[in-house]
């Protein structure tokens, strides 16, 4: 079965394979473009365009546009992020029935499972009309910051497009092995992955073939995607003060200013001004057209820009505390994700650790080179390599409201496993409820709630004398799987999720079906 490396970014993906000489092959698109925008569209058939085509038709049917998926993956409708990146998007944000996040597109309400799966597919099928033979199974990058719910959303979206994943793979360890980092001298790396939807840093050790994170740390609500937003906010700002039209409530505007926005961005990575010119923008009430030209400089964005890039620094101190590590004792920062085009960018990374950082040639395209060598390795076509990943976060539980236990730290090496038992609190009590948590906080208002469990059918005996093994695994994927058994009999009760983000395992099966 053919295996390929896939970066499913926020705003582009890519889709990488190993040549059988080891050398690593970019794939394209049917336009020779070795990005896929992460955009679908959909029409009034349910009918979806994924890519550039996509972006063509949001320009005229806005409405009927996602992108951005990425950052809905395994949230919920609630949650305050959420809810600001609600305000400037197209397409509405609602609540699935568990209060997952879903897309309001085309008619309908789509989880961004479906959305992801559909982008997923589209590199699927780039792979398959260049080797010509089906492809079931990749290697999928994921931020290092996701949780285990974006992580096991991940899973589903590529179990919808068809593909069995191999492995999950943290983005900065896929991209320092895209950038070769496991071949020549022994190296203590900071890689810093500035995409379009996250930030992520991890300190890596690579020594005698043996690869190895420390410590992973990041910004799930910080990318390109942001700067974007920041431009689109301080132009419809503008718009607004000076010819009186609010941008806010025209989708089909706000999309042309984005891709707008996204131009001038690029541009200004390498020039030091950049013209943005959209005629006939928005529309007054009176029936006169609103336009918008204006000479954009490069210092003017960075100003816009400014409290994003302030966010780069804490999690780039936060993994050099847990790696235990001194910025001196680096010997190489590795920066990717498109981001890191920008000279802000590289200047603010440049102070944090107090050396120049070394910019990955084609920093679109290294991640899902990484995916691909990643694919080798497991296929036992690179030898002499040990991969070694840690957890990002930690894991705790909680029974009735008590205070969060930690059961897996943060940075502990995957696969891990871990115990704690829990007891009945009342005589007689048959089922027992606890709650998973992510994070490091005995309060649980520091955590993110990931689920509730049962575990019922218990035998019947006074209070406390009940004892239930709850074991707790994090898998290399950074997934997490629970089970329980009873401590005196050592027989597994029945354990139902109660309550937890995603999609049931009937929807992702009526998923697989309706797109096959």
């Amino acid at each position: 079965m053919t295996a390929i490396g896939i970066d499913l970014g926020t705003s582009n993906s890519a889709v990488a394979i190993l040549d059988a000489d080891g050398a690593p092959r970019i794939l394209t698109t049917e336009d020779g473009s070795t990005t896929l925008p992460s955009v679908v569209t959909f029409d009034e058939h349910g009918g979806a365009v994924v890519g550039a085509a996509a972006w063509a038709r949001a320009v005229e049917r806005p409405e009927d546009a996602v992108f951005g998926a990425k950052r809905l993956l395994g949230r919920r409708a609630d949650d305050p992020e959420v809810r600001r990146l609600a305000k400037l998007l197209p397409f509405e944000i609602v609540p699935s029935p568990n209060g997952d996040a879903w897309a309001r597109v085309g008619g309908r309400a789509v989880a961004p499972e479906e959305i992801s799966a559909l982008i997923l597919r589209e590199l699927r099928a780039m792979a398959e009309r260049f080797l010509g033979e089906p492809v079931t199974e990749a290697v999928i990058t994921v931020p290092a910051w996701f949780d285990a719910a974006q992580r096991a959303a991940t899973k589903d979206a590529a179990a919808i497009a068809g593909l069995r994943v191999r492995r999950l793979l943290n983005e900065p360890t896929a991209a320092a092995l895209g950038h070769g980092a496991h071949r020549g001298q022994n190296r203590r790396f900071a890689v810093c992955d500035l995409g379009g939807g996250t930030f992520d840093v991890a300190i890596v050790d690579v020594e005698n073939g043996v690869f190895e994170v420390l410590a992973t740390a990041g910004d799930a609500s910080l990318g390109g995607d942001d700067v974007d937003r920041a431009i689109v906010e301080q132009l419809a700002r503008e718009v607004r003060s000076k010819g009186g039209l609010d941008l806010g409530t025209d989708a089909a505007a706000l999309v042309r200013l984005r891709a707008a926005a996204q131009r001038v961005k690029h541009e200004l990575s390498t020039a030091q001004v950049a013209d943005l010119a959209l005629p006939r923008l928005g529309q007054m009430p009176s029936g006169r057209a609103v336009d918008l030209a204006r000479t954009i400089r490069r210092d003017e964005l960075e100003l816009w820009a400014m409290p994003l890039l302030r966010r780069l620094e804490a999690p780039c101190r936060e993994a050099m505390v847990r790696a235990g590590r001194a910025a001196a004792e680096l010997d190489e920062i590795l920066l990717v994700g498109g981001m890191t085009r920008m000279p802000a960018v590289r200047r603010t990374i440049a102070s944090i650790f107090g050396k120049e950082p070394r910019v990955v040639p084609n920093p679109d395209e290294v991640v899902a080179v990484g995916a691909a060598v990643e694919v080798a390795r497991l296929e036992g076509r690179i030898e002499g390599v040990l991969l070694l990943d840690v957890t990002a976060r930690g894991l705790a539980l909680s029974v009735n409201g008590s205070p969060c236990d930690l059961v897996i730290a943060p940075s502990a090496v995957v696969p891990t496993r871990e115990h704690r038992i829990i007891a009945t609190r009342a005589d007689g009590q048959r089922e027992l409820e606890f709650d998973l948590w992510e994070g490091e906080s005995a309060e649980a208002s520091g955590n993110r709630h990931l689920a509730r469990y049962a575990v019922s059918a218990l035998p019947a005996a006074p209070a406390g004398e009940v004892l239930v093994v709850v074991e707790l695994t994090v898998d290399v994927d950074g997934t997490a799987r629970v089970a329980a058994s009873e401590l005196v009999s050592g027989e597994r009760p029945l354990l139902k999720l109660v309550g937890g983000p995603g999609l049931s395992r009937e929807q992702v099966a009526k998923l697989v079906e309706a797109r096959r």
